[in-house]
């Protein structure tokens, strides 16, 4: 009876645990960003429709990337950036994006190679040469599709609001937790040598959601937070059997940075 009992509380803490996750999920995550261009075959991706690491992927059935003993990364492509919005271009460093995007495609390329040098299972041997890719070789072609920095004087709002009396500083310091984020979002695809494509992952990010928001004082904080959750994402793919599936980290967390 005890150990029954036992079970069914740990079933309803796991349901509730699960339906904490798709609400979450749901409410603070970013939506799909349309397609850009740079992925061989879009049409092939499927939205996912849980807290999915990437909002859209696809892996091929016939071909396991994961099989691949090295990996190259290219340079990040920066040619297939999505117009802004109205709503994100009404920011300071508008007219410093363009330049921004090199800057951090540079950071992303750098944070993806870290990631998977840094992984203690040693999926990989990462290589920097691109006459050493070969038929044991996977190349991992990335795109940053999109680039919209924070809106930082309405994050440094929001911080000071909670200096202010609780009715006003509750609603406007989470108001502004809403609309302060920029958001960052990249299509990648692994391929053999040939070019026969293996998988696809498509995800636009805003970073996570805070009660205080140290990351929404600075212009790219937030995309650097999604870098590297993108970078720990595919390392986590790289490690785990192809039916299974990688989750996306809590859009949510108490800590402020």
């Amino acid at each position: 009876m005890a150990l029954r009992r036992l079970g069914c509380a740990f079933a309803l803490f796991f349901c509730a645990c699960t339906t904490l996750r798709k609400g979450e999920w749901e409410v603070l995550g970013a939506s799909p960003a349309p397609s850009s261009g740079f992925l061989a075959e879009p049409e092939r991706l499927d939205d996912a429709s849980g807290p999915a690491a990437f909002s859209r992927s696809w892996t091929s059935p016939q071909h396991d990337w994961r099989r691949f003993s090295k990996l190259y990364i290219p340079p990040v492509d920066t040619s297939h950036v999505l117009p802004e919005s109205l709503w994100d271009s009404l920011n300071v460093r508008h007219f410093q994006v363009s330049a921004d995007v090199v800057v951090q495609a540079d950071e992303l390329h750098r944070r993806l190679e870290d990631a998977f040098r840094g992984d203690p299972y040693r999926h990989f041997e990462v290589i920097d040469d691109p006459d050493g890719v070969d038929d044991d070789t996977v190349v991992l072609q990335v795109s940053l599709v999109e680039l919209v920095p924070n809106k930082a004087v309405l994050g440094a709002m929001g911080l000071a609001a909670w200096g202010g009396p609780l009715e006003i500083g509750i609603p406007v310091a989470t108001l502004t937790a809403f609309v302060a984020h920029g958001s960052i979002a990249m299509e990648s695809q692994l391929c053999t040598r040939d070019g026969t494509v293996l998988a696809m992952y498509a995800d636009r990010d805003t970073g996570r959601m805070r009660i205080i928001d140290l990351r929404s004082l600075t212009w790219y904080a937030n995309a650097h937070e999604a870098m590297d959750e993108w970078a720990e994402a595919l390392v986590d793919l790289a490690n785990t059997p192809m039916e299974s599936e990688v989750k996306h980290k809590w859009w949510f967390t108490p800590l402020p940075w």
